[in-house]
């Protein structure tokens, strides 16, 4: 079910014989040339919209901007600041819970969004008694490090990685587009926080760590059904064991 789509009495009906909804994420920020903006949006939205399909669970409409400052030295790209999105993630928490839903699962597309959704995950916790709040970025799900690995090289890379472009193409419907298949510059030692500026400066084709000469639409469809399946298998799992 696709909150967006559904009348109230049919959200009503759904809650008596389930109270999962699953709430995909993502950004609109630079991925250089080789992406769209919402690249991180696509990707977890059409995540959701088939796995909730396949498991029969609620879907609620994507939050589609994240916390993205370090990228927008490029234009296009929107920053939500991150106490604005932990807000965001309380109030979409406890409008839900007010209604029946007590196991929620927020899918993101973007990793600039960890901190911030955790951290509204954990308020909602504490006004959401019996309530299981979970945050998993996609790539975090079972077997996808390897299965990404397997199917495309052993790092996929830091920002507008292989997979991803190879994903959101092949769920556009379109060719892949005119980009230069180039390797990019090395990502950051971890922990570092770059402004705007700098990640412009180190990084002005946009990207990072990635080398662009492994995308592939084809592969990049069989890694998006695996993930799908991944997914259905978690939202199974979380279903099974009582809150």
């Amino acid at each position: 079910m696709l909150l967006a789509g559904a009348r109230s009495p049919e959200v009503a009906e759904y809650l008596e014989h389930s109270d999962m909804v699953l709430v995909p994420v993502g950004s609109l920020e630079q991925h250089g040339n080789a992406a769209p903006l919402a690249c991180d949006t696509i990707i977890p939205v059409r995540l959701c919209a088939e796995a909730g399909t396949r498991t029969r669970t609620a879907v609620s409409p994507a939050v589609t901007f994240g916390y993205s400052p370090n990228h927008m030295g490029f234009p296009g790209t929107v920053s939500l600041r991150s106490s604005t999105l932990e807000a965001l993630t309380v109030d979409i928490s406890t409008s839900l819970y007010k209604h029946g839903f007590r196991r929620m699962l927020f899918v993101s597309g973007h990793g600039g969004n960890r901190g911030p959704l955790q951290a509204g995950l954990r308020v909602a916790a504490e006004t959401c008694p019996g309530s299981d709040l979970r945050y998993i970025p996609y790539w975090a799900l079972p077997g996808v490090q390897e299965k990404q690995k397997a199917l495309f090289c052993p790092d996929p890379g830091y920002h507008v990685t292989v997979t991803e472009v190879s994903m959101v193409w092949h769920l556009m419907g379109e060719s892949l587009p005119e980009f230069e298949r180039k390797a990019y510059p090395p990502e950051p030692p971890a922990g570092t926080v770059l402004s705007a500026e700098r990640w412009k400066e180190l990084y002005p084709d946009g990207g990072v760590g990635s080398d662009l000469s492994n995308v592939s639409e084809e592969k990049g469809a069989r890694l998006f059904k695996f993930i799908v399946g991944s997914l259905s298998t978690l939202i199974e799992s979380i279903r099974r064991n009582a809150v």
